[in-house]
């Protein structure tokens, strides 16, 4: 039985308390400091650069920090974000062939653009590459995967592609915090370009994209993501720049993490599932609010037809139900199929990859769950892969259409390793709430610890209590009046199509309603 205390001690534990000071150096990251002399050295000389971007939010808002840093130095250069249905993910050979440059720069891919980064050797292309993923390393001539953790003492052990520099947290030993987003490193190689050129800008200017990216690519928010999602939500509230006026124009209200990972980023997103990530570039570095709101409309449109193109594949999804390792192919759309895979993994509480016919072979994005290390499962699969790329919980891959049975077959026999135990999404109940304890202070107890998210998730409840009333708003959304022990709190459900008994059990999350003062809400996740 929980106490508004007895919450909070539990809430401190999770976190460890930064302040700004504790933001690891930029000279931490390897390479970097090599990267920015060759970057200004292409300044002086005014050669061209063209930095190549990823189509989802981190590879956009990775491209918007870039180019609104060197809008702000007076440099030219050329943004390529690819499009996933032409040229595929990063720096690639199809990119490469639309590609004129003394200087490539990689944002959030590049780790394992081997073929391209010969051809840049080729063409007397320098490249620098700056991402997050996980790199692949030789062990006795062999690839196995290092999961960020520990690093191997002699780097030549890692399978890198042959570029100038590579700026990545989890190739550079010395560098604190491995889990930080593409945009993040992007940031950093600003930082070390200011420096290198002694100049006098703001980065934090920057904080209110950062925020955006690193929610959105589900970074834990703990560390130094913590605080910049702490800095960068409170930029946004402000709404400084063109895009975040628009913002609050369309939503109308203070955002919090929640907002970004379920408002926001889901509709950058959908340009680049849908159609072409561009679109969510422009609206991120417009020039005047009315521009940057029309684009968001042009983003909620393509978000709400993503919705009903996932809906109409997932009704068509057949699981079999001895697999403990779901794998799929059909003629899906290929900008949902990571989309499928994720709310496959939340049905089912197994592993799932979902695989598009692109034509020539078949395309597929996976996603896990728990302690099962998808990345390390997907490569032992190696022999019967053509391209392979990600982390622990989700990856991207392409294979040849006639070693699907096989793939599968794999996957299904290697994940044998692990126990049922490893099968598990977490809930984050931290245990049974009484009305009594429910009230403002608890709230701004709740808020103190925010921003809720990966690493740090909103907390949940328990409580049991009577139905007094129930109000039908509309599309199966309740609102309810409950009441336990003479204490009465509205309750909110949403998508709700059972019955409702006189005395509920539920599982709950404490929101706040400001519509007509402030008010506290439940938020029912589910009855039990």
């Amino acid at each position: 039985m929980l106490t508004k205390q007895k919450i909070k001690e539990i809430l401190s534990s999770r976190i460890e308390e930064i302040d700004s000071l504790s933001i690891p150096h930029f000279l931490l990251l390897s390479d970097i400091e090599k990267a920015a002399k060759r970057i200004f050295q292409a300044i002086k000389n005014q050669e061209k650069i063209v930095v190549v971007g990823d189509y989802d939010v981190d590879g956009v808002s990775s491209s918007a920090i870039v180019k609104l840093f060197f809008e702000k130095i007076g440099y030219s250069i050329e943004i390529v974000i690819p499009n996933r249905f032409i040229h595929g993910y990063g720096l690639s050979l199809n990119i490469l062939e639309e590609i004129q440059a003394d200087l490539i720069i990689t944002v959030d891919n590049g780790i394992s653009s081997f073929e391209a980064a010969e051809e840049c050797k080729k063409r007397g292309i320098d490249l620098i590459i700056t991402d997050h993923h996980t790199p692949l390393i030789m062990d006795n001539g062999q690839l196995k995967i290092d999961d960020g953790q520990c690093m191997v003492a002699n780097e030549q052990n890692y399978k890198l592609p042959d570029a100038l520099a590579i700026v990545n947290p989890k190739t550079s030993p010395d560098f604190p915090f491995k889990e930080i987003c593409g945009a993040e490193v992007a940031w950093y190689l600003c930082a070390a370009l200011k420096h290198e050129m002694k100049l006098k800008i703001d980065l934090r200017e920057f904080v209110d994209i950062l925020a955006i990216a690193i929610i959105a690519d589900v970074m834990p928010l703990n560390h130094m993501n913590r605080l910049l999602v702490s800095m960068g939500l409170k930029r946004l509230n402000k709404a400084k720049k063109p895009f975040s006026k628009a913002l609050k124009r369309f939503f109308n209200r203070e955002f919090n993490a929640e907002d970004i990972a379920f408002q926001i980023a889901p509709r950058l997103n959908a340009a680049g599932r849908m159609d072409s990530a561009n679109l969510a570039y422009k609206f991120l570095i417009s020039k005047d609010e009315e521009e940057a709101f029309r684009l968001f409309l042009e983003l909620d449109a393509l978000n709400n037809q993503r919705k009903e193109t996932e809906k109409e594949i997932l009704e068509s999804i057949e699981v079999e139900e001895n697999d403990k390792f779901i794998v799929v192919s059909g003629d899906y759309h290929e900008g949902v199929v990571g989309i499928i895979a994720s709310r496959l993994v939340h049905k089912y509480k197994k592993p799932a990859i979902v695989f598009c016919d692109n034509g020539e072979h078949l395309k597929g994005s996976g996603r896990s769950l728990g302690n099962i290390d998808i990345f390390k499962l997907v490569s032992e699969c190696s022999d019967d892969i053509l391209g392979f790329g990600g982390h622990k919980l989700a990856c991207g891959l392409s294979i040849k259409k006639e070693n699907f049975y096989k793939l599968k077959e794999k996957l299904n026999t290697i994940i044998e390793i692990y126990d049922d135990d490893d099968f598990f999404i977490e809930d984050f109940v931290l245990g049974e709430l009484p009305f009594r304890e429910i009230d403002f202070e608890l709230l701004d107890i709740l808020k103190s610890f925010e921003p809720y998210g990966e690493g740090n998730p909103k907390p949940k409840f328990i409580a049991s209590a009577k139905i007094m009333h129930i109000q039908n708003l509309k599309d199966n959304h309740y609102k309810l009046i409950l009441s336990q022990d003479d204490y009465i709190l509205p309750g909110i459900i949403f998508r709700y199509d059972g019955e409702f008994d006189e005395v509920v059990r539920f599982k709950f999350t404490i929101g706040e309603n400001n519509y007509f003062g402030r008010e506290i809400q439940l938020m029912i996740e589910e009855f039990l």
